[in-house]
């Protein structure tokens, strides 16, 4: 029979056993002070605990326990003669698990109480003093008490626990185990080798700002030398190219254990954004980032996790790469089940594809997370589905590229251009192609070069082709409207490509700016005052284009509608002023189980006192959603920023690096601190506990230092010397 407590009723018959209980009342009565405060027991004199010993205080009056502390009244109504409790595994463990707080160490079994810390230590070795030691019964958790009623055989065990957590050999094996976590031999090593650890720290300094400044390694050695000339003291080795790899290699693996430890711990919800490109290395990979809020930051971020190089380009491929390296990070399937609350990539068939691709294969697997096409590259889309409309368009990007292919291939043409401009006192910008695969930032760039040196262009063309078509009155006007449109299209691109932009916030600015193109339709802009109907067809397909493209996931609208109508109940602006009083608790509690929140209930309590105080103050319950929201990626953009620093890293020269070597680098230029708040004394103590050579190390070689020889220029050096 399980017994879900521990009471006794007084009317159980007398030939029904029951296990004699205490009702309300925990096993473990008025918590004793912790180990640090002052023991009211002399350690000296404490009492060896036996695990048949009676209860020293049982002729004490009943309402007072054995450490001094008075019984409750229903504690002090008397024993129940002919009740004992002979078997120990029918105690419930919750009263137990109650008394975790003031008493951490304690234990119980079948057999009894035990400390978990005496059973860890085993033995005080080298700390044992005369008459100290740990007890034999706390350590096989054997304490129990042979007191003839449950009431008094309660007392006793209070005062064992007590006692116990105030013995002198209690306290020196907790002090045993405090060392241990420390390290103690690892820190003894490096306060012996404190000066080797200083010296050391500067190599590392050294490493890590060629790291952050993308420098190569093979020029390592000429900076150790350049400070040593300063009189730095840099040791006798660690100065070579490899050296320094290894070094960075080892910052970047430390910084990636401490992150990624710090992550499950906390547990917080994660996005995932992805990014397929191959490098100057012909090698294929997968850039990764994590976007998350960690308890001290104030809003998610985005967090460059890892560069994956991919052997199979398929979607199962990318897939089995990815889910692996998340699992070398501690980020298994268990912990990303709970976690992964979104995903955005770009358009690509192999990341999108609806029936086997990368997002639909990781939602099989969490079908929780929301996948999200990067908004930006949608926004591109909808500017090709705007040239598709317009035939002008095609025309006017045509004449684009020839200029671009005219002045980007021929010296003579860029001076004679320039002497033009000079003569019209016009400063060139650079023209460069428009509307291809890079933002339309980059087209507006284009155009607005364009537009500046519109008067110089048309001065230097002396031949009738080029001449004609760039002073027509059709690319005049194409050119103004294009200008507008692009000013436009890209600042919406760039608040899409923002850190903190999210799903709401990018939603109201795709329907300002449709608003605004339909405006436009009606009343040109500034330079597209030249052809009124042109510029109308123009604008109005960028409106519905827009609205096609951005207002769907994929070509799921009426899902996308309802996303946002979900997730508009927690910004007070859209909340109407007459709403019910329970207004939103339903879309709160659709949203609680998309992004996996637990207790939807609480959720909604929050929630309405949220809307009662008009969204001035957030309870803690609701953050946990407000986050989740936050950090569902809307765009890839920042994939495309790593990509960029990985050609600053994976340069001609250094075109032989491998993906690992890539990754470790572009942790530290993205994620690592800057140099004047990185402290190198940890790693430097990780590095000596690996067994690695201090920078004064004397059982190996030293670094020679060979003069460089000039031979018949010395006499020049010799001369530039004085």
């Amino acid at each position: 029979m399980k017994y879900t407590g521990l009471n006794l009723s007084r009317n159980t018959p007398e030939h029904v056993p029951a296990p004699p209980t205490l009702d309300p009342e925990p096993f473990l009565l008025d918590p004793a002070p912790p180990v640090s405060s002052t023991p009211t027991i002399n350690a000296a004199n404490a009492p060896v605990v036996s695990g048949d010993d009676d209860d020293p205080h049982g002729e004490e009056d009943d309402n007072k326990t054995a450490d001094g502390h008075f019984q409750s009244a229903r504690d002090s109504d008397g024993d129940e003669a002919g009740h004992t409790h002979s078997n120990w595994a029918n105690l419930d463990q919750r009263l137990v698990y109650r008394e975790k707080k003031s008493y951490p160490w304690l234990t119980m079994d079948k057999t009894g109480l035990g400390c978990a810390i005496c059973k860890k230590v085993g033995s005080l070795g080298p700390e044992k003093t005369a008459g100290v030691k740990l007890a034999k019964e706390w350590i096989s958790g054997s304490v129990t008490s042979s007191a003839p009623d449950w009431r008094k055989k309660q007392r006793a065990l209070r005062k064992k626990v007590f006692e116990h957590g105030s013995t002198k050999a209690h306290v020196m094996a907790s002090n045993i185990c405090d060392k241990a976590d420390e390290n103690i031999l690892v820190n003894a090593v490096t306060n012996i080798q404190s000066d080797q650890v200083q010296t050391t720290a500067r190599i590392f300094r050294t490493a890590y700002k060629e790291a952050k400044r993308h420098r190569p390694a093979h020029g390592f050695e000429h900076e150790i030398d350049c400070q040593e000339m300063n009189g730095v003291d840099m040791g006798r080795i660690l100065h070579s190219n490899v050296a320094c790899s290894h070094i960075q290699q080892h910052i970047a693996t430390d910084m990636k254990r401490k992150l990624f430890e710090r992550i499950v711990t906390c547990a917080p919800k994660i996005g995932l954004m992805l990014d397929e490109a191959t490098g100057l290395n012909k090698k294929s990979t997968l850039i990764v980032y994590l976007r998350m809020q960690l308890p001290e930051m104030e809003s998610p971020d985005n967090i460059f996790f890892n560069l994956v190089e991919l052997d199979d380009f398929g979607a199962e491929g990318i897939v089995g790469k990815l889910l692996d390296a998340l699992d070398h990070a501690n980020l298994d399937k268990a912990f990303l089940s709970k976690t992964l609350v979104g995903l955005t990539c770009d358009g690509a068939s192999v990341m999108l594809g609806r029936k086997s691709g990368v997002a639909t294969r990781l939602k099989t697997r969490f079908p929780n997370i929301m996948v999200w096409h990067c908004s930006a590259h949608r926004l591109e889309l909808a500017v090709g589905d705007v040239m598709k409309e317009m035939g002008a368009i095609n025309h006017f990007k045509i004449l684009m590229d020839k200029l671009y292919a005219l002045y980007s291939t021929s010296n003579k043409n860029r001076v004679e251009l320039k002497e033009c401009a000079d003569g019209l006192n016009i400063q060139l910008c650079k023209i460069g192609r428009v509307l291809d695969n890079r933002w339309v930032a980059s087209s507006l760039r284009t155009v607005e070069a364009m537009w500046r040196s519109y008067p110089a262009l048309h001065g230097h063309f002396t031949y009738n082709g080029l001449a004609k078509r760039l002073s027509s009155h059709a690319f005049v006007c194409n050119l103004g409207f294009m200008y507008d449109a692009l000013q436009e299209l890209s600042e919406l691109s760039l608040e899409l490509q923002k850190r903190e932009c999210n799903i709401i916030m990018a939603h109201k600015a795709i329907c300002r700016q449709i608003r605004v193109f339909e405006a436009m339709s009606e009343r040109p802009g500034r330079y597209s005052l030249l052809s009124q109907g042109g510029c109308m067809m123009f604008f109005g397909s960028l409106a519905r284009n827009l609205e096609k493209r951005m207002f769907s996931q994929g070509k799921d609208q009426t899902g996308y509608n309802k996303l946002i109508e979900d997730l508009k109940v927690l910004y007070p602006q859209h909340w109407p002023q007459d709403g019910d009083a329970l207004f939103g608790e339903s879309e709160v509690e659709m949203l609680c189980q998309q992004f996996c929140i637990d207790n939807p209930r609480k959720v909604i309590r929050a929630f309405r006192e949220y809307r009662d105080n008009n969204g001035t103050f957030i309870p803690d319950e609701l953050n946990d959603l407000l986050a989740a929201v936050n950090i569902v990626p809307i765009s890839s953009a920042e994939c495309e920023r790593g990509f960029s620093q990985m050609n600053l890293i994976c340069t001609a020269n250094r075109a032989s690096l491998l993906p690992s070597t890539i990754s470790s680098l572009l942790f530290l230029c993205l994620v690592g601190p800057p140099l004047t708040r990185f402290n190198p004394f940890p790693y430097v103590r990780s590095w000596i506990a690996k067994g690695h050579r201090t920078a004064l190390n004397t059982r190996c070689r030293e670094r020679s230092r060979g003069t460089e020889a000039g031979g018949s220029i010395d006499a020049v050096w010799a001369v530039l010397d004085k």
